[in-house]
């Protein structure tokens, strides 16, 4: 009896981290399942759950490539390099801006029709 105590006692001291850890996880999940990106006449635009939480006006992206660099501003649901756009703006502190939509050649593909400059 004095082992299953003991255990139990564990779990009880443990609760909290563990509650704290599923916590971070949905929530985690519930950003990555909730962002979506979009470009519009003026703007691109990251939404979260369909409500703008950051947009850059297409006047102040100076170009826009398929690579990633350290120094930026991510906005990034997805680790797979294959999704990443990078978006060089003319102003800001951190001027890059590092986007993931799903199908990020046709993302591309609108940046261009909007006249944005495409790199390499």
């Amino acid at each position: 009896m004095g082992g299953f105590d003991a255990r139990v006692e564990l779990l009880v001291h443990l609760a909290p981290l563990i509650l704290a850890v599923i916590a971070a996880c949905l929530l985690a999940w519930a950003v990555s399942a909730g962002m979506s990106f979009a470009v519009d006449g003026t703007h691109v635009r990251v939404l979260m759950f369909g409500r703008t939480i950051r947009r850059v006006a297409l006047s102040d992206i100076e170009w826009a490539d398929r690579h990633w660099d350290f120094w930026n501003e991510h906005y990034a649901v997805s680790l797979r390099p294959s999704r990443v756009v990078r978006l060089r703006r003319r102003t800001g502190l951190f001027r890059s801006f590092i986007i993931t939509p799903p199908d990020a050649s046709a993302f591309v593909g609108l940046l261009l029709e909007r006249g944005v400059t495409i790199r390499p």
